[in-house]
């Protein structure tokens, strides 16, 4: 936890009150107040996002797509005219370029072998890969980064 909030801008790590900080958070990333009190605990609605991810099942529109229930399976998010897939939300999407840079230095913190972590890599750990050698503990601390990267695009709320 102290490690996500090292990763915080300076200006919003110097608020002096928890108002003024859920305040801050709410306009720079559009968090309801709940979301960011239940970051780290478990939380139906924001964990249940990371399983359907991961099956193929989310509110992505090239998942939507696969099921007929929208009618383009474009990133509406970003101006790329790319799919919106997992790989493109998690590693190619415009609009969360900052949300990335925070979970890709959070990911390299936990593993030695992650330093100067590779999209490939990346997106092999969001999808769960079994292949590679990540002791649990350590992925479940990368699973709190998810669940943060997740929350804090917005894209879900």
């Amino acid at each position: 936890m102290i490690r996500l909030w090292n990763t915080l801008p300076h200006d919003i790590g110097q608020l002096n009150n928890y108002p003024d900080f859920l305040a801050h958070m709410h306009k720079k990333y559009q968090i309801h107040e709940y979301k960011i009190i239940n970051l780290f605990h478990y939380d139906t609605e924001i964990d249940n996002i990371y399983p359907k991810l991961r099956f193929q099942c989310s509110k992505l529109n090239a998942d939507q797509f696969k099921f007929n229930l929208t009618q383009n399976s474009k990133c509406t998010q970003c101006q790329k005219n790319k799919q919106e897939t997992i790989h493109h939300y998690f590693m190619d999407c415009a609009k969360y370029n900052t949300q990335r840079k925070v979970l890709k230095f959070n990911i390299e913190q936990q593993h030695i072998q992650l330093n100067n972590l590779s999209n490939r890599k990346l997106i092999q750990i969001i999808q769960g890969d079994k292949s590679l050698d990540i002791a649990p503990n350590i992925y479940k601390n990368i699973y709190q980064f998810i669940k943060f990267y997740i929350v804090t695009t917005g894209r879900f709320a």
